[in-house]
């Protein structure tokens, strides 16, 4: 187990290359991303400290298709990916939490590729806005337009109207590559139903009064 910094853009598991470590966060944000052959990219899922990325390795699967990167500045501990599995592998609550994890990230991953084929622009940014605020534990993000311009798939321009007019109306400021959600209420109203969706089935296995969190057992 060795603590590391997770700066920004590094990218922990590149696309069809062995998975050598598995990362379990303490602070910040790691993304999952699908890639096209020019490059493009879109999220597909965002991970907080209730997870860790290199679940593929663990299911005997030592490659994954999509790109693990770090979208908000962190730190966590990264073990070997082959420690991780042979623990796993023994049972008991590791194992448990693993599986809970990897239903959450189907959960995650299956709700986006619906929210991204029948819903707005406005109503994907407030999720996701949500979701990273809910993942990092903070109503303060340092994410860019950029970013999610590929978290959603659209143009930069795109998200620079949608967050402009969420912040006319009061629901999140932002400034320097921070956003801040101002009123978590009214942007939770903006959002599409996949947003709860996807928060029901957190809390309904992080917030039920144990500890079904990774963090805990790392």
């Amino acid at each position: 187990m060795v603590e590391v910094e997770l700066p920004p853009h590094k990218t922990l598991s590149e696309p069809n290359e062995s998975i050598e470590y598995v990362y379990f966060l303490n602070r910040g944000l790691i993304s999952t991303d699908a890639m096209t052959q020019s490059g493009e990219t879109v999220e597909v899922g965002v991970i907080g400290r209730e997870g860790f990325a290199g679940l593929p390795a663990l299911l005997n699967q030592p490659q994954m298709s999509h790109a693990v990167v770090v979208q908000s500045r962190g730190s966590g501990i990264r073990v070997r990916s082959g420690i991780v599995r042979e623990q796993f592998l023994r049972g008991g609550m590791l194992q448990s939490l693993v599986y809970n994890f990897a239903y959450l990230q189907m959960t995650q991953t299956a709700q986006s590729v619906l929210c991204n084929r029948l819903h707005t622009v406005d109503q994907r940014l407030a999720r996701w806005l949500l979701v990273s605020a809910d993942r990092m534990e903070s109503e303060e993000l340092h994410l860019t337009h950029e970013f999610l311009s590929h978290m959603l798939g659209v143009q930069r321009s795109t998200v620079t109207v949608a967050a402009g007019e969420m912040q006319r109306q009061g629901m999140i400021g932002y400034s320097r590559g921070k956003i801040y959600l101002l009123d978590r209420l009214r942007l939770a109203g903006a959002a599409c139903e996949c947003y709860g969706i996807v928060a029901a089935a957190y809390g309904r296995l992080l917030h039920n009064g144990e500890n079904h969190c990774l963090r805990y057992v790392v």
